[in-house]
């Protein structure tokens, strides 16, 4: 008995293991192509991917998410008056989460200002 539990515990170990090395248990569709795209600096696809994920989802922590990196990505492409008004956006409907205090960070950025981080670490996720 004791021999059978052993290779009990042993196979949920590995079985589970296996799962938490498994990157396609974390893709998320179009905001997972999004973010790929965004990370090897291919700013304009990244623009469209997360667009097609936020015509599909409009709700949610990943919209407002997508919505940050669409505007990071508009400055990254030197259209920062593209950007403006979605980083205010985010601030305007999402107070509570981090990525306003992001999105606060980036305009303040653009504006030449240092960011007034006084409130970051009051914001949930």
């Amino acid at each position: 008995m004791f021999f059978r539990e052993r290779w009990m515990v042993l196979f949920l170990i590995l079985a589970c293991s296996a799962c938490a090395h498994n990157p396609e248990s974390f893709y998320f569709g179009k905001y997972s192509e999004a973010e790929k795209l965004y990370n090897k600096g291919k700013y304009q696809e990244a623009i469209e991917k997360y667009q097609a994920y936020l015509d599909e989802n409009t709700q949610g922590n990943l919209a407002v998410i997508s919505n940050y990196y669409i505007a990071k990505s508009y400055v990254a492409l030197g259209k920062p008056e593209q950007a403006k008004p979605i980083f205010e956006k985010i601030i305007k409907e999402n107070p509570e989460v981090i990525w306003a205090n992001f999105s606060k960070t980036q305009l303040a950025e653009m504006d030449g200002k240092p960011a007034n981080t006084e409130n970051a670490g009051n914001a949930a996720t």
